[in-house]
């Protein structure tokens, strides 16, 4: 049991500031058993439009248990904010990883062990009538003991409503701070329409998290709203990009770049960004992804939800036959390096020290 005392807490490093900047999360020691965990402070002024979808968060978490997803320690009010404790991941999401150490995209192998852990956390919501509806890279958290956890549960819908079990949901998940969750959205979702949706969509949002952990890019990324909605409802799927299946030279080098989110972040110099595409090109064009891993991910993309497999008939797919029982996730990802708790952060520090002049103010608005 970890206490809900900030005094038993000693925040040590600045982790990433998360939901649209109403949340910040840092790596903290545990002082009654020095164990190093998360805590993510939420700045309640910022988030009293929020405070529902957070609580949520919490309430579900709690209620939910299993090894591949991110477990509630506990939370507690201290003065304005509210600070909610997990198990520090200190590799990061995957997006960290993709955006840090492989902009390419991850092997084969690391995408497997992944996709597979996610599945099995997706076969246990399921199972306890949760669906997801936030399946993307952000929210699939690694740590150098080689477990993959899966976060993001505030976005999270049951399909028990007011004691009654529904087949279907309507409503959109909670906004994101930005609308950048659509990307990872099945159509049936996006349509809203009187037909509903159900845990399948979290299979077509597996299916692009395959494309998103293999190619590095987000999908659709720099597509309007629009025209990504009116692609998806067409049938149209990302891919995941070798030398197989990557765009023909046809294909206009903008429209490639808009597709793949292949920004060369160099600028808006157009020689620039021709060298961009031009790299991804060679590099995409290079290699060779496995039958199976292609298969899986058109399987997981099929436009009508009736035809994609549910997570326990994915889980029995030949793709996931590599892994072997010695294969170890961080091992096979090296170069990524584990967040180091810096005891001389200043701003920590600093907010450690505001903390401790404080009173906690117990508030009706944050009960759990």
């Amino acid at each position: 049991m970890f206490s809900p005392d900030i005094s038993d807490y000693q925040l040590t490093s600045i982790i990433t500031e998360c939901c649209g900047g109403v949340a910040v999360v840092y790596s903290a020691l545990y002082r009654p058993d020095n164990t190093n965990v998360a805590i993510k402070r939420y700045f309640v002024d910022k988030t009293k439009e929020n405070a529902s979808l957070i609580q949520q968060d919490i309430l579900t978490r709690k209620e939910l248990q299993h090894s591949n997803i991110l477990p509630y320690l506990t939370s507690f009010v201290h003065g304005r904010e509210l600070y909610v404790v997990s198990p520090l991941m200190n590799l990061g999401s995957c997006r960290d990883v993709l955006d840090r150490y492989f902009p390419e995209g991850l092997p084969e192998l690391p995408c497997a062990i992944i996709l597979r852990d996610v599945l099995y956390a997706l076969q246990y919501l399921h199972k306890q009538l949760y669906i997801h509806r936030s399946v993307r890279a952000s929210h699939v958290l690694l740590s150098t003991s080689g477990s993959v956890r899966v976060s993001g549960l505030r976005s999270a819908g049951s399909l028990v409503v007011r004691g009654r079990r529904h087949k279907q949901l309507h409503q959109l998940p909670p906004p994101d701070h930005d609308n950048a969750n659509l990307m990872w959205l099945s159509p049936e979702l996006l349509e809203q329409n009187l037909k509903g949706y159900d845990e399948r969509s979290d299979i077509y949002s597996l299916g692009v998290l395959c494309c998103e952990l293999a190619n590095g890019a987000v999908p659709f990324a720099d597509v309007p709203t629009t025209l990504m909605f009116t692609e998806k409802v067409r049938g149209s799927r990302p891919q995941l990009l070798d030398c197989s299946t990557f765009p023909e030279p046809c294909l206009e080098d903008s429209e490639m770049k808009s597709m793949y989110n292949t920004d060369s972040g160099v600028g808006d110099s157009a020689d620039a960004e021709a060298d961009a595409v031009s790299r991804l090109r060679q590099r995409y064009a290079a290699r060779k992804f496995s039958d199976t891993f292609h298969h899986l991910s058109e399987l997981a993309l099929q436009r009508e939800p009736e035809k994609r497999p549910t997570a326990s008939q994915l889980l029995g797919h030949p793709f996931f036959k590599q892994i072997r029982k010695t294969d170890f996730l961080p091992s096979l990802i090296g170069r990524v390096k584990p967040i180091k708790p810096d005891l001389n952060d200043m701003s920590a520090l600093l907010l450690q020290e505001k903390m401790s002049e404080m009173d906690i103010e117990k508030t009706t608005e944050w009960d759990f």
